[in-house]
């Protein structure tokens, strides 16, 4: 409801009177034989200048009842997003919420907030007053803008998974900073004053090149325990130790498996398929990056004495070196050294949790080395919205009471960290380049296909009815930029390099889309 009215109104009736009071003194110059024809003339283009000032008054006052609308729209959204509560607590955040959203130096000297509960609904109102220009000369000092919504809440249930990139570049330029605080902001206007809301549940899921597993209600029956899995192994000789990543861990004195995993052999790599110990490509391959040789000057991840013979390679998969060893490990980030390089903290699985999610999202750092993958990181971002093993917190696709969300952020293209070494890089959930498991050893051509298993899966996810929010963050990248265009539910919903201002902003219209609210004017 846009309240207009009341200045439109005093703006007509000090028109009239101007209009009336000019009018008589016309007629008495009139009169008067000695008229001067330059005062008769300056008279009559008053009306003209006080309707000219009336409409440039009038297009601030449009202006400041905009502003009024979109801060008081966030402010209903907050509260609306609160349910429960005493009307004095719900204009205390309506009213936090509407300060935050409109500037004090804009135009306009906005009032208090007045919040009117009803039956499953509230009304919001808000009034601001706009000193005038032009309309001075004709007696209106200031303008009276107001505006008015309805919020009626609605009770269908949500489902989040919030895919953001943890990589080393978010290092750079404050952003890891900038995302801890969008992120926060997310939860915080979700959850709104509640602690464990019954229509809300959320997932963090960190990604670097990997995504670490070792959640709340992780399973070993997903983990290719036996080996069999088809590249389980392929960086280790068989004929001078074990292969398996699981036996390599357990040999080690001072390490074990932090909860990462490769990526599943094709096609369930960008599939939800269920691990199903029947199938070996469909389970989990725990992440080892292999000590590489202390003769290899490119190596990224020396971590044990390799005082053998043979040449690098050799040395590199010798897995009888790691028999009893005590290793240099250190999982510190953002550098790290050892099996786990690289694996960042586990991703949290759908939660109704605001403390878990809000510690989780401040615990984020940038891991550095090994390079990005974007699909990996949006496979379990399916994977935690999915009513299927491996986790199984969400609801199903069909059911007409719950909305699935994902926001998936990068800063980065899909990125493989090159090695002048035998290697060919840096080691990945898909292991080295050099061991082809995209079908090429070629650091650009892999990140095409990585690319195109992106868009596949976008496309998978979006079928199952999820809402896809995107975001490239100070990227530019024409290619990728293309793909996360694509992959959005719908082009509004795709967020180009926002700076990191700005980012906090797109989180917070995000929310408020999330709010599964309706406004009526």
């Amino acid at each position: 409801m846009h309240k207009f009215h009341a200045f439109s109104s005093r703006l007509a009736d000090a028109s009239r009177s101007f209009g009336a009071r000019a009018g008589s003194l016309m007629r008495a110059l009139g009169r008067d034989d000695r008229g001067n024809f330059a005062i008769i003339l300056a008279i009559s283009i008053l009306p003209i200048a006080a309707a000219v000032g009336g409409a440039v008054d009038l297009n601030r006052a449009f202006i400041v009842q905009q502003r009024l609308e979109r801060a008081l729209d966030a402010a209903g959204l907050a509260v609306g997003a609160s349910p429960g509560g005493t009307t004095a607590e719900m204009t205390a955040m309506a009213q936090s919420f509407f300060d935050a959203n409109y500037d004090a130096n804009e135009l306009g000297v906005p009032g208090s907030v007045s919040v009117v509960p009803g039956d499953g609904s509230f009304v919001l109102t808000a009034n601001a007053e706009l000193p005038t220009t032009i309309l001075k000369v004709i007696g209106l000092d200031t303008l009276s803008v107001g505006s008015e919504i309805e919020v009626v809440r609605e009770s269908k249930a949500l489902e989040v998974a919030m895919v953001l990139d943890n990589t080393g570049s978010m290092a750079w330029n404050g952003k890891i900073g900038a995302l801890r605080t969008a992120a926060e902001d997310l939860v915080s206007i979700l959850f709104g004053d509640q602690d464990r809301p019954s229509l809300l549940r959320m997932s963090l899921v960190p990604f670097v090149t990997a995504v670490n597993i070792k959640a709340d209600g992780f399973d070993m029956q997903w983990m290719d325990v036996n080996g069999q899995s088809r590249y389980h192994g392929e960086n280790f000789d068989s004929r001078r130790g074990p292969t398996n990543h699981f036996t390599l861990f357990d040999n080690i004195r001072n390490a074990e498996w932090k909860g990462c995993v490769e990526m599943r052999p094709a096609p369930h790599d960008t599939l939800d398929t269920a691990p199903t110990p029947g199938n070996a490509d469909t389970l989990f391959v725990p992440y080892f990056w292999p000590d590489e040789s202390d003769r290899e000057r490119d190596s990224s991840n020396d971590y044990l004495d390799d005082d053998i013979g043979g040449n690098d390679r050799k040395r590199q998969e010798n897995s009888g070196k790691y028999d009893n060893a005590r290793i240099h490990n250190d999982e510190t980030p953002s550098t790290t050294y050892g099996p786990n390089k690289s694996c960042p903290r586990p991703l949290v699985p759908l939660t109704n949790s605001r403390t878990l999610l809000v510690n989780e999202v401040r615990a984020m750092e940038p891991w550095y080395n090994s390079g990005t993958n974007i699909a990996e990181g949006l496979a379990w971002g399916w994977r935690v919205l999915s009513p299927a093993a491996p986790f199984t917190e969400g609801a199903s696709y069909t059911d007409p009471d719950v909305q699935k969300a994902l926001i998936l952020l990068t800063d980065g293209n899909n990125e493989i960290v090159s090695q002048r070494s035998f290697n060919g890089s840096d080691y990945t959930s898909f292991g080295y380049i050099d061991n082809e498991r995209l079908g090429t050893d070629s650091i650009g051509g892999a990140r095409n296909i990585i690319d195109d298993k992106v868009g596949e899966m976008c496309e998978r996810v979006k079928a199952e009815g999820v809402r896809v929010y995107t975001i490239t963050f100070q990227l530019n990248s024409p290619s990728l930029q293309e793909v996360f265009r694509d992959c959005a539910t719908s082009p509004e919903l795709y967020f180009d390099s926002p700076s990191n201002s700005k980012l906090r902003e797109v989180f917070q219209s995000i929310a408020y889309d999330l709010s599964n609210l309706r406004l009526a004017r």
